[in-house]
Parts: structure tokens; sequence; C-alpha cells
């Protein structure tokens, strides 16, 4: 039970860190820029050759590491290595781990989307007592010029 809460807790910890956290913008940066100049190539060599050509791998890591669901996969695969070894021994245990990686999938997702309500709704009330706060400035500048 502690290594699965381990697993679950790790999985969601690592894809939010690889996907949001600010120890990874620099490299996020880095491979939006170099996917951005490799897809703008590639549209011009396919609208001078008039032929369709495949994805780089650089636009389809740019995607995976931005993407919670992609990340979480690759996360949950790599605690479940971790978590739970005996995968590589057998055909069966290998299932499992392909199972791992699925469920560090829905488990980043999900994950994912809860801190995004949270914050969400944290700025949205921030913003609103801000909102309240400058209603409340202009009413005292608006009374203290009608009172003088």
């Amino acid at each position: 039970m502690i290594t699965f809460l381990l697993f679950c807790i790790a999985t969601v910890g690592m894809t939010s860190i690889i996907t949001q956290g600010s120890i990874f913008l620099p490299l996020r940066q880095y491979v939006a820029y170099w996917s951005e100049k490799v897809r703008e190539r590639r549209e011009q060599w396919e609208q001078k050759s008039g032929k369709m050509s495949k994805r780089a791998w650089i636009e389809w890591f740019d995607e995976l590491i931005n993407c919670a669901q992609c990340t979480g996969f690759w996360c949950g695969l790599f605690c479940g290595l971790i978590l739970f070894p005996q995968g590589i021994n057998n055909v069966v245990s290998l299932l499992g781990l392909f199972c791992c990686g699925l469920g560090g999938s829905f488990l980043a997702t999900f994950g994912s989307n809860v801190i995004d309500l949270v914050f969400y709704h944290k700025m949205n009330a921030l913003r609103h007592l801000e909102e309240q706060d400058i209603i409340l400035a202009e009413r005292r500048a608006h009374l203290h010029e009608t009172q003088e």
C-alpha cells in the first residue's frame, strides 16, 4: 500500500515538475524555440516541394514535455520500473509496467487538473479582492471629492 501511494505521489510530482515547474522552464523554452525553428523549415520545404514530411523528433518532444498526460505516462513507467523492479523479468510484469505508465498518465492529468483548479480559484479569489479594493478606493475618492 505504501509503495502504491509512493508511486502515485512520485508520478504526479515528477510530471508536475517537468511540465510546469520553474526548474525545467529553461529546458521547455529551449525545446520550444528549437521546435518552432524546425517546424518553420519543414513547412517551407513542404510548400516548395508540395510533399508532406514527417514531424521532427524535437517537435514531438516539445509536445511531450508540455503535456501532463504524455509526460505522466513516461513518469509512471519510470516510477513503475523503480518501485516495481520485478517488471523486467517476465512478460506479465512488463504488462504491469505498461499499466503503471497508463495509470501514471491518468494520475498526472488528474493531479494537474486539480492543481490548476485550486490555483485558478485562488487566483480568481485574489483578483476579486483586488477589484473590490479598487472599487472601495474609487468610492472613497469620489466621496472625498464631493465632501470638499
